[in-house]
């Protein structure tokens, strides 16, 4: 895995995660209406759901790898059709978005409950399942599936709990932002923009 193809993977990441979904309006909600501490908690659940993922993705690469090549190599491209699908899902979403809405948590009030329920909601995300399912193989080598699975995991752990910290700490301006029907229309269109350009240039490179 070259550095370029580290920093392109952390982009990527990093795009979704400001897009208002699951998690980000999970933990913002926490923010607004428990405390920092229960957020963080939501925060450390999300990141260990990522390593989760990557472990659950590490082996069911080795075991593709090691069955066929050529499914391997049809799996990219699955991974580029992926990023089609999701471009043009997120552009279409944001042509049809009018309100977005915080989800609430309940009244749960202790660490581990705010843990669990962040692990959850994380795990049981079918865009994140997608996710690790389409776009790992664009990013790791046939040599080093699970040792560079593991990092990519850790490498979005720590891309998306970074931005979640940026949004605990300014939560009630963040409130504005992410709940903002016209924000989270723009940043569809543009994260949509991205993952089609980055799909294209997948396609025309040597997989």
């Amino acid at each position: 895995m070259t550095f370029e193809s580290l920093i392109g993977f952390a982009g990527i990441v990093f795009v979704i995660a400001i897009i208002p979904g699951p998690n980000a309006l999970l933990v913002l909600y926490t923010a607004l209406t428990k405390n920092r501490t229960m957020a963080l908690a939501n925060v450390g659940g999300v990141a260990l759901g990522f390593i989760f993922h990557a472990l659950i993705s590490a082996f069911g690469l080795s075991i593709l790898i090691a069955q066929s090549s050529v499914a391997f190599m049809m799996l990219k491209w699955i991974g580029v059709v992926y990023l089609v699908w999701l471009g043009l899902s997120n552009i279409k979403a944001g042509l049809s978005l009018k309100t977005l809405k915080i989800p609430e948590s309940g009244n749960i009030n202790n660490i581990m409950s705010h843990f669990i329920k962040g692990l959850l909601t994380n795990i049981l995300n079918p865009k994140i399942i997608l996710f690790y399912l389409s776009i790992f193989p664009q990013f790791v080598s046939k040599d080093a599936v699970f040792r560079e699975s593991i990092l990519l995991g850790g490498v979005q752990a720590l891309v998306v709990s970074a931005w979640f910290l940026v949004v605990i700490l300014l939560a009630r301006h963040f409130k504005v932002f992410l709940t903002n029907s016209n924000n989270a229309r723009w940043l569809n269109f543009l994260s949509g923009g991205i993952f089609i350009a980055f799909s294209a240039r997948l396609a025309t490179a040597k997989l």
